[in-house]
């Protein structure tokens, strides 16, 4: 009877480890496919020719520059040949040889003899982009989960590395997209970090948290091993304007509108632009 006990007991046991390790291979498998998704979804739409325009907001519950607020727009048109954006203001043109950087504000033009380097800028800049891993290595980094608002969809990633004394991922990314055309229409990524600060601001921010969008709220002031800390969180929102992945148009500005060449090879600055100082990087 008591050699029966234990093999039911063990058998029992057998069935729950199985079970177990179905779940979570069925887990892991999930995982790696709403990644798989994320990423179609991320990459779907850079590719040429494409006419892309974005809103970029950064935003912060602890201000210290005016990065933290910034607000820019950025349109890209990628062709084949040649490819045009503005970014705030600055513009970047390039052709299958070279590539012009244009700053408004400092006056200043930079012309590239090699236009690879530029153009691999470029493309970091369309939105949002993941680290160039595997997806094993991905779901090793992150966690994953999916929700459905009406057509809206939601991916989000969170970092599996915790913020130190607390249970908050250190980083969380969060793709909105449209459920049928499959295409980004916001991206929200949030990064935490800790701001150790004194007894007298902790307590002025507890009074005062979340009483105003810019302030944090009561939890994110913490205290660790006596000592008093702000959990600092940093928002960057990518809001897609206009995707058009079919964009048969003209490129708005070529290099040629910026600078001309001499009959001596040297390039100087068309009339327009006379007073922008121009370099060379070979």
């Amino acid at each position: 009877m008591r050699i029966q006990q234990v093999t039911i007991r063990t058998a029992f046991f057998s069935l729950v480890l199985i079970i177990y390790s179905f779940a979570g291979q069925a887990q892991a498998k999930d995982s790696l496919e709403l990644l798989r998704q994320f990423i179609a979804i991320s990459n779907g739409y850079k590719q040429v020719p494409l006419h892309l325009v974005i809103e970029m907001r950064n935003s912060s519950n602890f201000i210290s520059s005016a990065a933290d607020t910034a607000v820019l727009d950025a349109e890209f048109y990628l062709q084949e040949n040649n490819s045009y954006v503005r970014f705030g203001k600055a513009e970047q043109v390039v052709n299958d040889s070279l590539a012009l950087l244009v700053s408004e504000e400092l006056e200043e033009i930079i012309l590239f003899k090699d236009a690879g380097p530029v153009v691999k800028r470029m493309r970091s800049m369309l939105g949002l982009s993941l680290p160039d891993s595997s997806l094993k290595q991905l779901a090793r980094r992150y966690r994953s989960s999916h929700k459905l608002t009406g057509s809206v969809s939601s991916l989000s990633l969170q970092s599996r590395a915790l913020l130190y004394g607390t249970s908050l991922p250190k980083e969380t990314i969060e793709l909105q997209y449209d459920a049928v055309k499959k295409i980004p229409e916001q991206v929200i990524t949030t990064q935490r970090s800790l701001v150790r600060i004194d007894s007298a601001q902790y307590a002025l921010l507890k009074k005062e948290a979340g009483s105003a969008v810019a302030l944090p709220r009561e939890e994110n002031l913490l205290v660790l091993e006596g000592n008093y800390f702000l959990i600092r969180e940093q928002l960057t929102t990518y809001i897609y304007k206009k995707i058009e992945s079919s964009f048969a148009g003209d490129v708005p500005v070529l290099i040629s509108d910026r600078v001309m060449r001499m009959a001596d090879g040297v390039y100087v600055p068309v009339k327009k632009y006379a007073s922008y100082r121009l370099s060379m990087n070979d």
